[in-house]
C-alpha cells in the first residue's frame, strides 16, 4: 500500500480521535436536578419575599422550568428558567413577562396603579377549554391538563398518551394561547410539598346551559 496513503489514514484517523476527545472536553455539560433545585432555592432567598416559594421544578431537554407561588394566596407568582449548561436562572420568556400583572414588566416596573387581582373575564375552566380548541388543531392527539393560575394569565400542562408533551399560556383577559416552544422534551419533575391542591387552580363544574 502507497506509504502516503496509509500516512494520510493515520492523521484524518488522529484528527478524529482529537476532534472526539475536544467535543467531550468542551461541551457543557448538563447540571442535575439537585443541583437545578439548588439554583431555584438560592434565587428564592435573594428574591427577600417570604410569601413567595417554589412550586414545582421541571427538567425539559433544553432547560429546567420553575414555578414561584404566592402561599399567602397559593395563586403563581413567576416561572423562571435555568440553563442546563451554566445553571443561571432567569425569568421565562413570552407571557411571564409580557402578560404577568404583577411580577412581569409591567408589574415589577410599577406599571400598574392598584394592585392586580387574581380575579379575570376568563375563568380556568375556560382557559383549559380555549387551551384544548387550540391543541386540536396545532398539536392533535395531545390534552390540557394540569392548570396553574398566575396574574394575569393560566400556565396549562399539556400531555400526549398520558405523559408530558409541553405547556402552554392563555391570556385571562383577551384568551390568546401562547406555547412555549423553548423547553424541548420533557425529561422529569419534581414538585417541593404535597400540598398541591392548596396552591393549584380548582376546578369548578362548568353551569349546564
Amino acid at each position: 500500500m502507497d506509504a502516503k496513503i496509509v500516512a494520510a489514514g493515520a492523521i484524518l484517523i488522529v484528527a478524529g480521535v482529537v476532534g472526539i476527545l475536544a467535543l467531550t472536553l468542551f461541551t457543557p455539560q448538563s447540571i442535575g436536578l439537585d443541583a437545578a433545585e439548588g439554583v431555584a432555592r438560592r434565587y428564592q432567598a435573594q428574591f427577600g419575599d417570604p410569601d413567595i416559594a417554589i412550586d414545582e421544578i421541571m427538567e425539559f431537554e433544553l432547560n429546567y422550568y420553575v414555578i414561584y407561588y404566592e402561599k399567602s394566596t397559593g395563586i403563581g407568582a413567576f416561572e423562571m428558567l435555568i440553563d442546563k449548561s451554566t445553571g443561571n436562572i432567569f425569568p421565562e420568556y413570552g407571557p411571564n413577562m409580557m402578560w404577568n400583572l404583577k411580577y412581569g414588566m409591567g408589574g415589577m416596573m410599577g406599571g400598574w396603579r392598584t394592585p392586580p387581582s387574581a380575579q379575570m373575564p376568563i375563568g380556568g375552566n375556560e382557559s383549559k377549554s380555549i387551551a384544548q380548541d387550540y391543541l386540536n388543531k396545532a398539536y392533535p392527539g395531545t390534552q390540557a391538563e394540569e392548570v396553574h393560575q398566575f396574574y394575569g394569565y393560566y400556565t396549562i400542562h399539556v400531555t400526549k398518551d398520558g405523559k408530558i408533551f409541553g405547556m402552554l399560556s392563555v391570556d385571562g383577559y383577551d384568551g390568546v394561547v401562547w406555547y412555549h416552544s423553548w423547553h424541548g422534551h420533557y425529561i422529569q419533575s419534581r414538585e417541593e410539598t404535597a400540598l398541591l391542591s392548596l396552591r393549584k387552580f380548582t376546578f369548578f363544574p362548568l353551569p349546564i346551559v
